[in-house]
C-alpha cells in the first residue's frame, strides 16, 4: 500500500471542489452610468430634433394608444391590421363629420335664440335681484355695483362673438389666411400629419412596443415587464373609460336641461361633460352655468328643481353605474389626485402638463407601490440581517 502525503491532492475527497472559482460580477457603475447617459443625450437630441412636431407626434401616440384595442379586436376577427385601420379611420371621419352637421347648426340656433331675448333676461334678471341688492345696502350702506342696463346694452355683442356662426368663421378664417399664410401652411401640414402619423403608429404600434422591450436591461426585464402592465392596465382602463364617462354624461346633461326649458341646453351640458375629465369640474361648471340662465329667464320657480334633478339623476347614475362599471375600481386614481395632478401639472408645463399629467401620474402611482413594496422586504425596514 503506497502512503501518500497529507499535502497530496490525490487522495482529495470525490466530488468536493478543490476552489471555488470566484462569483461574477455585474456591471460596474462606471459603465451603467456610461450608457445611461448615452440613452439620456441621444433621447435628448431626438427630441431637441423633433421639437417642431412634438405636439403632433404626442397627439398621434395618444390616438394610436387609445385605438390599438379596436384595431386588435379586428384583428382577432379575420381583419388584416392596416384594413383594421382604414375601416377605423371611416368610421371615425364619418362620426366627426356628422356631429359637426348636426351639432354647429343646432348650437348656432340656440346662440341666436339667446341674443334674441337676452335683453327681456336681463330684466328678468334685474327684478329678481333688484329688491335683495335694495335690502343689502340698506343694511350695510355699501353699494352693490350692479348696472342691469349697461349689461342689456353690451351682452348681446358678447354673446354674438362667442356664437358658432358659420360665415363670421369663414370670414375671421379668410382674413387671418392673408395676414398669416406661414401659420396658416403650419396648421393645415400638421393636421394634415395628425392621420398619417397615427395612421403608421398603430400598423406598427405591436413592434414599437416590442423594439422597446428589447432595449430593457435582462436582470430588470421581468419587473419593467410587470410595472409597464400594471401602468397600462391603469392608464387605458382611466382614460378610455373617463372618455366613455363624460360621453354619456354630456348626453345626459344636454337632454335634462333640454326637458328642463333651460336655453343652451346642448351646449352647457356638452361642455360640462367634456369638463368631466377633470371629476366633477364639469358638474360644478354646469350647475352654476345652467342655474344662472334659468334664473333669467325663469325666476325663481319649478325649473330650478329640474336643474338641479338634471345634474342630480346624472352624477347619482354616474357614482352608482358608470365609473364602477366603465372605469372601475382598479384604476388606482383617486379623484383628489387626479384633480392634484391635473394642477399641478397646468401650474408646471400649461396644456402640455395638464395632457402628461395623468400619465406622469399613474406611472409614478406604479413605482412609488414597486418601491414601497421593495422597502418593506429589504434589511433597513426589517432590521435584521438578510
Amino acid at each position: 500500500m503506497i502512503r501518500r502525503p497529507p499535502t497530496s491532492l490525490a487522495g482529495a475527497p470525490a466530488g468536493r471542489p478543490l476552489f471555488r472559482p470566484p462569483a461574477p460580477k455585474g456591471p460596474s457603475w462606471a459603465m451603467v452610468l456610461g450608457w445611461t447617459l448615452t440613452f439620456l443625450v441621444v433621447g435628448g437630441g431626438l427630441l431637441w430634433a423633433l421639437w417642431p412636431i412634438f405636439s403632433v407626434l404626442f397627439a398621434s401616440a395618444a390616438m394610436a394608444y387609445l385605438l390599438d384595442p379596436l384595431v386588435d379586436r379586428l384583428e382577432q376577427r379575420g381583419w388584416g391590421r392596416p384594413s383594421a385601420i382604414a375601416v377605423l379611420f371611416t368610421g371615425v371621419l364619418i362620426l366627426m363629420v356628422s356631429l359637426t352637421l348636426i351639432l354647429i347648426p343646432a348650437i348656432a340656433s340656440q346662440f341666436a335664440e339667446l341674443i334674441q331675448n337676452v335683453r327681456m333676461y336681463v330684466d328678468n334678471l334685474a327684478t329678481l335681484m333688484g329688491p335683495t341688492a335694495a335690502f343689502i345696502e340698506a343694511q350695510t350702506g355699501e353699494r352693490i355695483p350692479l348696472d342691469f342696463d349697461t349689461l342689456k346694452k353690451e351682452l348681446p355683442g358678447w354673446l354674438a362673438q362667442l356664437s358658432p356662426d358659420a360665415r363670421a368663421g369663414i370670414q375671421g378664417f379668410l382674413s387671418n389666411l392673408f395676414h398669416s399664410s406661414m401659420g396658416f401652411v403650419s396648421a393645415v401640414l400638421n393636421l394634415a400629419l395628425l392621420p398619417i402619423f397615427t395612421f403608421y403608429l398603430l400598423r406598427d404600434w405591436d413592434r414599437l412596443v416590442q423594439f422597446f422591450q428589447s432595449l430593457i436591461p435582462q436582470p430588470q426585464k421581468e419587473r419593467v415587464h410587470r410595472m409597464a402592465r400594471d401602468v397600462d392596465e391603469r392608464l387605458g382602463a382611466f382614460v378610455r373609460g373617463q372618455i366613455t364617462v363624460c360621453i354619456v354624461l354630456g348626453i345626459m346633461y344636454s337632454l335634462g336641461l333640454w326637458l328642463s326649458g333651460v336655453d343652451m341646453a346642448a351646449v352647457i351640458g356638452l361642455l360640462s361633460g367634456a369638463l368631466f375629465i377633470i371629476p366633477y369640474l364639469g358638474t360644478i361648471v354646469g350647475i352654476i352655468l345652467a342655474t344662472i340662465l334659468c334664473l333669467m329667464k325663469y325666476g325663481v320657480d319649478i325649473h330650478l328643481l329640474y336643474v338641479a334633478l338634471t345634474f342630480g339623476i346624472a352624477q347619482g347614475f354616474e357614482g352608482w353605474f358608470l365609473t364602477p362599471r366603465i372605469v372601475g375600481e382598479k384604476v388606482g386614481l383617486h379623484p383628489l389626485v387626479v384633480m392634484m395632478a391635473l394642477l399641478v401639472g397646468s401650474s408646471l408645463g400649461g396644456i402640455w402638463g395638464m395632457l402628461l399629467a395623468i400619465p406622469v401620474t399613474a406611472a409614478m402611482n406604479v413605482v412609488g407601490a414597486e418601491w414601497l413594496e421593495a422597502y418593506k422586504q429589504s434589511q433597513v425596514f426589517h432590521g435584521d440581517e438578510r
